[in-house]
């Protein structure tokens, strides 16, 4: 626990302080972020899109990660440095940004994308979801894992010339898994932009794999009590737990059984003149807790996790992945960072754009719950909020967040009740609670109506806002 309140407290002192001496300017995005690829495998001396914010421009436009950006509003950015394109990029101030961008479909399209501006020293409802996340932890999800990948790509050979894709025979022994495993590449192709030919293909795919009894195996019974992986289901779209060990502390003699599983690649022209060459692979070894964990079952949930490094590699060696959730309140108000009542901006065609609202006006209170406007004493409540009601949640939901948080818990659904009582109690300066309104243990009543209380001139104002839940799911590399 303690470990807990101190990374909390640093988390708030960041997002409170950051801006504290600097005068506000316009921090403007279009949704996605980029670097300059070095690899002559994919998009070499170009802008290769990493990521792409949801429910962004470039979002909302199609950008896709790995996308290569060929043009800025008519400008070729193949050799350019970094800071120039970073200068295109913002240089479009009241009109679209228009990108020139291409990925492995092969065909270059034009995508017109709106910055989206506002006060560097401006509090989102996106970032206070993140700071508040343990008022609903079932709507503020943050994860990180290491999948045990090794990644490589044969120097100088270019993937964007390749365009279908078919695989090797199956083995006769095996064919029920290598259909089930070809099946999960084929899909995780053919959305990245690749067709399936088997009769004349420019690659063809081989897996390898072995699932066997550790030979060094020491069975002793406290491994059933050993940490297992939570890992993301690409299906399912949620985090699960798997009977795999991957932590340094665990001795591969602790693992029942041993897992291999790989993908190869392979020009088709040259592997017809008997020359299996491979352009990219990626293997995985894995320490299995027992057999009831198939090899099927470990090749349907990870292969769609390793094709995410093709065709560009993030890292050659183990990959991490990250997962974000966010279901949260969505009125359009951004808080100033320094002063936190006082409003700084308000997002056009939001909920709290339709509403006497304005830039400027005081927030005293948020569904009666004073407002706290010290940074210091609000970061102080949340923090003995969060110590005092360990009690009301679920052990057996118990997860590590993103900043290495081990006792994240879901609220118990027996004591909802008891966790309103807690959320009401004005000692807490639960304000922000009513980004998550919507949930019973906020608001028992179930009417998703917020009311702010703000002072204009000296004069004060109710003011209800019927907000929008606004949902964002990020899975994606962070190497």
């Amino acid at each position: 626990m303690k470990k807990i309140i101190i990374s909390l407290f640093f988390l708030l002192n960041c997002y409170f302080m950051v801006f504290a001496q600097n005068e506000p300017i316009p921090v403007c995005r279009h949704g996605f972020v980029y670097e300059i690829s070095t690899q002559k495998n994919w998009g070499y001396n170009k802008p290769v899109v990493l990521t792409v914010t949801p429910n962004s421009s470039a979002d909302a436009n199609g950008i896709k990660v790995y996308d290569i950006i060929e043009e800025i509003n008519g400008k070729k950015t193949e050799g350019q440095t970094i800071e120039t394109i970073n200068d295109w990029l913002q240089s479009s101030v009241n009109e679209p940004l228009k990108l020139n961008v291409r990925n492995l479909k092969g065909t270059s399209r034009v995508v017109s994308l709106i910055k989206e501006c506002t006060p560097s020293n401006a509090l989102t409802e996106k970032d206070l979801a993140s700071i508040y996340s343990f008022y609903s932890l079932e709507d503020a999800q943050f994860q990180v894992f290491t999948c045990p990948f090794n990644t490589n790509a044969t120097s100088g050979v270019n993937l964007e010339s390749y365009k279908t894709f078919g695989f090797a025979p199956a083995d006769k022994n095996n064919k029920e898994l290598e259909e089930a495993i070809n099946t999960v590449i084929r899909t995780s192709l053919e959305e990245k932009g690749l067709k399936y030919e088997q009769k004349n293909p420019d690659l063809i795919i081989n897996t390898y794999y072995s699932y066997t009894k550790n030979p060094n195996y020491n069975k002793n019974n406290d491994n059933d009590k050993l940490p297992t992986e939570t890992r993301y289901d690409v299906v399912t779209h949620k985090m699960v737990s798997l009977p795999i060990y991957y932590n340094p502390l665990i001795n591969s003699k602790q693992a029942e059984y041993l897992l291999n599983l790989g993908i190869r690649f392979m020009d088709r022209k040259l592997s017809a003149n008997h020359r299996d060459v491979v352009v990219w692979e990626c293997g995985s070894n894995e320490l299995i807790q027992s057999g009831n964990y198939t090899m099927e079952k470990y090749a349907v949930f990870h292969i769609p996790l390793m094709l995410m490094q093709y065709p560009y590699i993030r890292s050659n060696e183990t990959v991490k992945f990250y997962y974000g959730h966010a279901n949260y309140n969505y009125t359009g108000i951004n808080y100033n960072i320094d002063k936190l009542k006082e409003i700084v901006s308000i997002d056009d065609s939001s909920p709290a754009s339709k509403v006497d609202l304005q830039v400027g006006d005081n927030v005293l209170e948020i569904n009666k719950i004073k407002f706290n406007n010290n940074p210091k004493s609000a970061d102080s409540n949340y923090k003995q909020f969060i110590l005092k009601t360990m009690n009301l949640r679920d052990p057996k939901t118990q997860f590590t967040n993103a900043n290495g948080f081990t006792k994240c818990m879901f609220w118990d659904k027996f004591k909802y009740a008891q966790v309103n009582q807690e959320i009401m109690k004005p000692d807490y300066s639960t304000a922000f609670a009513y980004l998550f309104y919507f949930r019973p243990y906020i608001n028992l009543s179930g009417t998703n109506i917020v009311t702010f209380l703000v002072e204009r001139n000296k004069q004060k104002m109710a003011v209800a806002i019927k907000p929008i839940i606004s949902t964002e799911d990020i899975f994606q590399i962070v190497n």
